[in-house]
C-alpha cells in the first residue's frame, strides 16, 4: 500500500469528523453563541484535522499527544474566536475530539 492512501481517505474522515463534532457542539454552546460556535467548530476542524491526520497516519506520531495538541487549539479557537469563556470553550473542545477519537478508534 502506498502513502497516497492517506490523502485519498482524509476527505471522507474529515466530513465524518465533522457530522459528528458539529451537532456536539451546538449541544453545547451558550444560546447567544450558537451559530457563532457552530460556524467556527467547523472552521477549527478544516483547520486541524487534516494536520492531526498528517501528524498521526503520515508522520506516525503517537494519537494521544496529537489529540491533547488540537484539543488545546480548538480550545483557545473556541475561547478567542467564538467568546465563550474558558471553562465552556474547553469543554466543547474536549467532549468534541473525545467522541470523535473514539469513534475513529472503534472503526
Amino acid at each position: 500500500m502506498t502513502a497516497g492512501w492517506i490523502v485519498e481517505s482524509w476527505p471522507a474522515a474529515c466530513a465524518a469528523t465533522v457530522a459528528l463534532e458539529l451537532p456536539l457542539a451546538a449541544a453545547l454552546a451558550p444560546a447567544a453563541r450558537h451559530r457563532r460556535v457552530v460556524v467556527d467548530a467547523l472552521l477549527l476542524n478544516l483547520l486541524t484535522h487534516p494536520l492531526a491526520w498528517g501528524a498521526v497516519l503520515g508522520l506516525g506520531w503517537p494519537l494521544l499527544p496529537v489529540e491533547v495538541g488540537v484539543t488545546a487549539v480548538e480550545a483557545v479557537g473556541y475561547r478567542a474566536v467564538s467568546g465563550v469563556g474558558w471553562g465552556r470553550a474547553v469543554l466543547i473542545s474536549t467532549l468534541c475530539n473525545g467522541l470523535t477519537t473514539l469513534v475513529g478508534l472503534a472503526l
